[in-house]
């Protein structure tokens, strides 16, 4: 494959077989030569978003807050990335990686610092942001290797599966948008099983 396919997201179909991305989603933030960069938005962290927070430092407040923390991916776990929904929520953050003109991601302080004032201040609310601890990650061609295996449906980015999905509906959101239904792959993992 020599087009980026990112942003777009990947659907983990059933041969994949590895158990950190069994039922994902992942947003294909970049794509290209170097390889490719994604989080998971469907696997929720059994940390809460306070518990991260307090974890880095940030006032009582902000530790307080029940929102979900998802995990990107295997890759580094203890790295925090801020997904941003609107530019503006990155908080001027320095090395934001534009997954649109609309969407970008940071592990940067000023993200956090920027999600921390608005946990602290009036807002108290995470609206337009996800957070993630880890990402994943693959080599130069190892992805393009992956899905012409059959381990991954990729399909177009639409902000509304990552926004505005409940979690655990993101999974047959993403397979709408491609035309399938989850159940067709499921026979593909036991051929030539007994």
């Amino acid at each position: 494959m020599s087009a980026s396919l990112a942003p777009g997201l990947l659907i983990a179909s059933p041969p994949l077989g590895d158990p950190n991305f069994e039922r994902t989603v992942v947003l294909l933030a970049l794509h290209g030569p170097k390889g490719g960069l994604g989080f998971v938005i469907n696997r929720v962290a059994p940390l809460k978003l306070g518990e991260v927070m307090n974890l880095a430092g940030y006032g009582e407040r902000a530790g307080a807050s029940s929102g979900a923390v998802y995990v990107g991916g295997p890759v580094e776990p203890g790295s925090g990335w801020i997904l941003c929904g609107e530019p503006e929520l990155a908080g001027g953050a320095e090395g934001l990686i534009d997954v649109t003109d609309h969407v970008k991601i940071s592990s940067s302080r000023n993200a956090f610092d920027a999600l921390a004032r608005d946990l602290e201040g009036d807002r108290g609310s995470t609206a337009g942001r996800i957070v993630f601890l880890g990402y994943s990650g693959w080599g130069p061609g190892q992805l393009e290797g992956e899905i012409a295996q059959g381990a991954w449906l990729p399909a177009p980015f639409d902000p509304a599966v990552v926004f505005e999905v409940d979690v655990e509906k993101r999974w047959e959101a993403a397979h709408a948008l491609i035309g399938v239904l989850p159940a067709m792959g499921i026979g593909m993992r036991t051929v030539g099983e007994a």
